[in-house]
């Protein structure tokens, strides 16, 4: 039973020297499936066989190079996009946990618990006033990034001649001659 595959998958069939059905079985193996139910999924047929017919088809597909070759190479494909996936998810919770750190409310609102625990008045109580100011002025003092940009208008129609010229109603234009179209 000849399928009709893309030309991307006849090109991938082509260089790797197995069929469609081939590469099927060796990607549903490298994802995880049991080795038979790839078979029966990939080849649409030994469903019904005997046990052991259907052991020995699969045996024989599992000793082809070329399989074993796509079964290795699309396990180490997905395990490298696994690995970059842990590994932004990492980055993001530090960043979290960063930004967490590092937000004035946090602060603010920790110190202000602490300060209600300690008697009014104590020398701890007080460092944690100075504490509550220094983080208030820090919130007043976001960096704001002013607008700097300098824009420049050029006349939609430049002039192209002595008659366009912005300079043509008078006649001591020092530019006429420059624009002459005798």
């Amino acid at each position: 039973m000849d399928l009709e595959v893309s030309q991307k998958t006849q090109k991938i069939c082509k260089s790797l020297k197995l069929t469609a059905e081939e590469l099927a079985f060796a990607d549903l193996m490298a994802v995880g499936w049991e080795p038979t139910d790839a078979f029966i999924v990939a080849f649409h047929k030994g469903a019904t066989w005997v046990k052991a017919a259907l052991k020995k088809e699969v045996e024989k597909l599992m000793d082809n190079e070329n399989v074993k070759n796509r079964i290795d190479e699309t396990r180490s494909v997905l395990s490298q996009r696994q690995k970059d996936a842990i590994k932004n998810a990492n980055t993001k919770e530090a960043n979290n946990v960063v930004e967490a750190a590092m937000s004035k409310e946090t602060m603010l609102y920790e110190l202000q618990t602490a300060k209600s625990e300690k008697p009014k008045g104590s020398k701890e109580w007080i460092e944690i006033n100075k504490m509550i100011i220094d983080v208030t002025r820090m919130k007043q003092e976001d960096v704001q990034t002013e607008n700097t940009t300098i824009h420049h208008y050029l006349p939609v129609r430049y002039p192209t001649g002595c008659n366009d010229c912005l300079y043509s109603r008078c006649e001591k234009c020092k530019y006429k001659k420059a624009y002459r179209e005798d």
